[in-house]
């Protein structure tokens, strides 16, 4: 047999066969007989919160998917419905703005092909989410994580240009910013890119808003209507309208001209090169997008049950430090007031009450600090159960 080998992009991503130990004692757990109380779910659609079986049925059946328009960007429908609903928020787009994409992880992707050559930088934030590693990895590419500012009076988490700006090198191609962030809630807002603008950077970003909708207290997120540097914004159905089997996201293209009709072509180019946006999700867009509202004031009135119940046992649990901050997003943040690591807090709580959470160091935060991170569209059941039995067990 001839010798090969792998792609190199598999050595920046590390041991893909090594399994940690806390999945593994849940799959024995599980394999066991036992029930787990998961409070880590954020699939919508396993969680009650799943768009109207009946109405996404109906909107299906009286398509007529069978002509297939290959085009690159995406429908002008499609991408005219999308329009519209910015448009609703007073931001001002053309359909010409907008390239369709089958995801938003995809959508990463077209813009990391745009801009970036194997071993430059990507600059994303910590705390964060672990799925940028893969991400860039995939790309050959290398993350470098600049640090969220951490308000200690209220818990919060902030953006700050001037930490971003600190780790801009001359690899850096690309600043990736998520608003509302992941676990942290964390916005983009006003005051941010005043800030911004004064520091005159020219380095591309690229903003995240899968979670605008799920805003409840601070600053709202914002993006420039006019900014004067390269600014892409990624968004799309899973989270708008509980729909993560429909894969459909965008990318926004908010540029200063003649770079944004490069941009443009240029991603145009990418997007027909893989033509993965299917035409039945496109079709069927413009009439899903007005169920938005109602789908997102479901999972908003979990969300702000299931607060509650986390800030009520986080006042009442002396091993918290604080009441943990929450302005935006799905996920909350327990801090504990102890001196282990918290994937070893993880596999006990685990071990000994069946209970599931991800440490916090799974998303950046600290090893020397002990947190637990909750989805708050758990089903509010699981949520009280599990926290029920945290407490006996802290006891």
């Amino acid at each position: 047999m001839a010798e090969f080998s792998f792609s190199n992009r598999f050595h920046l991503l590390g041991d893909l066969d090594t399994e940690n130990q806390i999945h593994k004692t849940k799959q024995i757990l599980e394999n066991s007989g036992n029930e787990i109380l998961d409070l880590t779910n954020s699939n919508p659609t396993k969680l009650g919160l799943e768009f109207p079986p009946s109405a996404l049925s109906h909107i299906f059946s009286n398509l007529d998917s069978s002509l297939y328009e290959p085009i690159a960007e995406g429908l002008e429908s499609t991408r005219q419905s999308i329009v519209s609903e910015y448009e609703k928020h007073g931001i001002p787009i053309q359909t010409s703005d907008l390239i369709l994409t089958a995801s938003t992880s995809e959508a990463y992707s077209y813009c990391f092909k745009l801009f970036t050559n194997p071993g430059d930088e990507i600059l994303t934030p910590n705390p964060g989410y672990p799925l940028f590693s893969f991400l860039i990895g995939l790309e050959n590419l290398k993350e470098v994580h600049y640090p969220l500012k951490e308000e200690k009076e209220t818990g919060t988490w902030t953006y700050s240009a001037e930490a971003i700006a600190n780790c801009i090198s001359t690899k850096t191609k690309l600043i990736v910013l998520v608003s509302p962030a992941n676990p942290t809630g964390s916005r983009t807002t006003a005051k941010f890119w005043k800030e911004w603008e004064e520091l005159g950077i020219q380095i591309p970003v690229l903003v995240d808003e899968v979670f605008v909708g799920y805003e409840f207290s601070g600053e709202p997120h914002q993006i420039p209507l006019t900014p004067k540097f390269p600014l892409l914004v990624c968004n799309g159905l899973s989270k708008m309208l509980a729909l993560p089997g429909l894969k459909l996201g965008w990318i926004l293209i908010k540029s200063p001209e003649p770079l944004r009709s490069q941009i443009y072509k240029n991603l145009g180019f990418i997007a027909d090169t893989y033509l993965s946006v299917n035409a039945p999700v496109q079709l069927a867009t413009p009439e899903l997008i007005p169920w938005k509202t109602m789908v997102q004031n479901r999972i908003r009135t979990r969300v702000m049950r299931n607060l509650n119940k986390c800030i009520s046992f986080a006042e009442e649990c002396p091993k918290i430090l604080n009441t943990p901050g929450f302005e935006a997003g799905w996920y909350f943040l327990f801090e504990f007031d102890l001196e282990k690591k918290d994937e070893d807090f993880v596999l006990e709580i685990l071990s000994q009450t069946k209970v599931f959470f991800h440490p916090g160091s799974w998303y950046g935060l600290s090893h020397n600090r002990c947190f637990l991170i909750v989805s708050l569209i758990s089903d509010e059941e699981t949520l009280q159960r599990g926290l029920e039995n945290l407490q006996v067990y802290l006891k």
